[in-house]
C-alpha cells in the first residue's frame, strides 16, 4: 500500500510539472529592441525546428519600418535564400487590401455599404433561401456577418489547369469551390465566409467595367508603391515567388485562384510594409483614404465566437479587432497550401508585426511571434498564448502518463520474459485468434485515428507535442497488443496439485 501511495505521489508531481514550465521559444519582453535581438538569434532554429522553409519578418513602430528580418529559403532545391524581395501568396490577407478597394468605391460615391449587394450584381444570383437576400449588405459582406457559407476554403488550382469563371466558382463548379448560399439570417452572428468576398469581386468588376485586379493595381497597390505586389501572377513576379512546402518540406505547386478577393493576392515584406504604413497613416489623417472611411473600416461590427475567439474578439471590415489597455489591434491572418501570413498593428502607436512564410508549418512561427509582439506591446499574454499554455502543459502531463505506464508495462512483461512466467501464446483455436487478430486491428487503428485528430487538433499548437503525444500512444497501443498474445505459463498450478497428493 505504502509503495501504491509514493508511485502515485512521484507521478502526480511530475505531470503537475509541465504546468509550471515556460513553453514559450522567445522570451517575453516589454523591451523592443530584446524582442528584435530575440528573433534575430532564434528564428533560424525555429524554421528548423517546425519544418518551415523561409521567412520574412518586418517590425513598425511609430508608423515606420524598424527591422526587416529574413530567414531560410526562398527555394530549397536551388537554396536561394528569403531576401526583402521575395514575392509570397498572403492568402486571406487578400481582404484586407480587398476592403480598401471596395472603401474606395463608397468614397467615390458608386457604393453604399448598406445596400443590399444585390443592387450591384448581375452576372449571378444567390440560390433561394429561407432568410432575406436584400439583407445582405457590402458591409456584411465586409465583416463577415451576411450569413453566408464559406465557399469552400478555396484550395486554388495548378497553374497548368484551365480556371472557372468567378460565376461558376460562386456556384460551386471548379476545383474544391462549394457553392454559395446563404445559410444564416443576415447580420444575426459572425460566421467567415470567402465566398462573401467573391460576391465583393463580383460587384467591383460589375460597378467598375474593369477586371478585379486591374481595379484594385489601379486604386491600391499602384498609389501605395507596392510595385512587387499583384493579385494576378504576373510575368514580372514569377521569378522573384518563392516555393511552397508541405509540412514535410515537400514542394507543392504554385496554387493560382480564381477567387482573387479571397485568397490571390501576391507581395513582398517591403510592399506588405507599406500597405500596413498607409492604414496607419490614414487611420489619423487622409492618405490612401480619409481618416473617417479607416476608422469605420477599423469598427467592430460583431463579436467573434467559438473557436476562433481565442484569436480575435471582434469582426470588422475586412480586417478584425482585438482588444488590450484599452487600444486596438488590427489583424489578419492569411494561409493558403504552402503559405502562411499575419499582420498585426496598433493604428493609434503605429506599432505592428508581419510575418510571411511559404510553408504549412508557418503558423507555429507566426503564433510565437504574435505572442512575443503582444507581450512587448502591452505587457499581458493574450488568450491564445494562455490556452497555448495549458493544452502544452496538459499534453506533456497526458504524455508522461502513457509514457510512465508503457514503461511499467515493458518492465514487467521483461521480468516475466526473464523468470520464464510468461509465454508466446499459440492459439489452435482459430476463432480466438482471429478475435485477437481482430481486436489488434482496433487498436492499431484506434492509435492511428487518434494520431490524425490530434494533428489537426494540435497543428496550431507546437510540431513537438503532436510528436510526443501520437508516439507514446503508439508505445502503448504495441505493448496491449503484444500483451493480447501472451499468457502466464501454468507451472505453479501443476506443482500445486503435485503437492496436493
Amino acid at each position: 500500500m505504502k509503495r501504491k501511495a509514493i508511485i502515485f505521489l512521484i507521478l502526480a508531481i511530475i505531470t503537475t510539472i509541465p504546468f509550471s514550465l515556460n513553453h514559450n521559444d522567445l522570451t517575453r519582453t516589454t523591451n523592443l529592441d530584446k524582442l528584435i535581438k530575440d528573433v534575430k538569434t532564434k528564428t533560424e532554429k525555429l524554421l528548423s525546428k517546425c519544418n518551415i522553409p523561409g521567412a520574412a519578418i518586418s517590425v513598425l513602430e511609430d508608423g515606420q519600418v524598424t527591422w526587416i528580418g529574413t530567414f531560410g529559403y526562398a527555394d530549397l532545391d536551388v537554396k536561394r535564400k528569403v531576401d526583402q524581395n521575395t514575392v509570397f501568396q498572403v492568402a486571406s490577407i487578400s481582404k484586407s487590401v480587398t476592403a480598401l478597394g471596395v472603401m474606395k468605391l463608397v468614397e467615390d460615391g458608386l457604393i453604399n455599404l448598406d445596400d443590399p449587394i444585390e443592387n450591384y450584381i448581375t452576372r449571378w444570383q444567390l440560390p433561394e433561401s429561407e432568410y432575406d437576400q436584400k439583407a445582405i449588405t457590402v458591409r456584411g459582406l465586409l465583416s463577415h456577418t451576411s450569413g453566408l457559407s464559406v465557399g469552400g476554403g478555396y484550395p486554388g488550382y495548378e497553374s497548368n489547369t484551365q480556371l472557372p469563371t468567378l460565376e461558376q466558382s460562386l456556384s460551386g463548379i471548379g476545383g474544391g469551390s462549394k457553392p454559395v448560399e446563404l445559410e444564416n439570417e443576415p447580420g444575426a452572428r459572425y460566421s467567415y465566409s470567402g465566398g462573401g468576398y467573391n460576391l465583393l469581386q463580383l460587384m467591383i468588376e460589375e460597378v467598375t467595367g474593369e477586371d478585379f485586379h486591374s481595379y484594385l493595381n489601379e486604386v491600391v497597390l499602384a498609389p501605395l508603391g507596392m510595385e512587387n505586389s499583384s493579385f494576378q501572377w504576373d510575368d514580372h513576379l514569377q521569378d522573384k515567388t518563392a516555393k511552397a512546402y508541405d509540412v514535410k518540406l515537400q514542394l507543392l505547386p504554385n496554387y493560382i485562384f480564381t477567387e482573387k478577393a479571397a485568397a490571390g493576392l501576391y507581395t513582398t515584406i517591403e510592399d506588405m510594409n507599406k500597405f500596413i504604413i498607409a492604414e496607419i497613416n490614414s487611420f489619423h489623417r487622409s492618405g490612401i483614404l480619409e481618416a473617417d472611411t479607416v476608422q469605420e473600416m477599423f469598427s467592430p461590427i460583431l463579436e467573434v465566437r467559438g473557436f476562433e475567439s481565442f484569436i480575435n474578439d471582434e469582426a470588422a471590415l475586412g480586417h478584425f479587432i482585438n482588444h488590450a489597455n484599452n487600444s486596438i489591434i488590427v489583424t489578419h491572418d492569411g494561409s493558403n497550401n504552402g503559405w502562411k501570413a499575419h499582420f498585426s498593428m496598433e493604428p493609434q502607436t503605429g506599432n505592428g508585426l508581419i510575418i510571411l512564410t511559404n510553408g504549412n508549418n508557418g503558423t507555429y512561427l507566426l503564433n510565437e511571434l504574435v505572442s512575443a509582439w503582444y507581450y512587448t506591446n502591452f505587457g499581458i499574454e493574450r488568450q491564445f498564448d494562455q490556452l497555448r499554455h495549458t493544452v502544452m502543459a496538459m499534453v506533456y502531463a497526458l504524455s508522461i502518463l502513457i509514457l510512465c505506464w508503457s514503461l511499467s508495462v515493458i518492465v514487467n512483461l521483461v521480468s516475466a520474459f526473464i523468470k520464464k512466467e510468461i509465454i508466446i501464446t499459440t492459439y489452435s483455436n482459430k476463432k480466438v485468434l482471429l478475435s485477437k487478430v481482430l481486436v489488434s486491428i482496433v487498436l492499431v487503428s484506434g492509435a492511428f485515428l487518434l494520431s490524425k485528430i490530434s494533428v489537426l487538433i494540435l497543428w496550431f499548437i507546437d510540431p513537438f507535442i503532436v510528436i510526443l503525444l501520437v508516439t507514446s500512444v503508439f508505445i502503448r497501443t504495441i505493448l496491449a497488443v503484444l500483451q493480447l498474445f501472451t499468457r502466464e505459463r501454468e507451472i505453479r498450478k501443476h506443482v500445486r496439485c503435485f503437492d496436493d497428493k
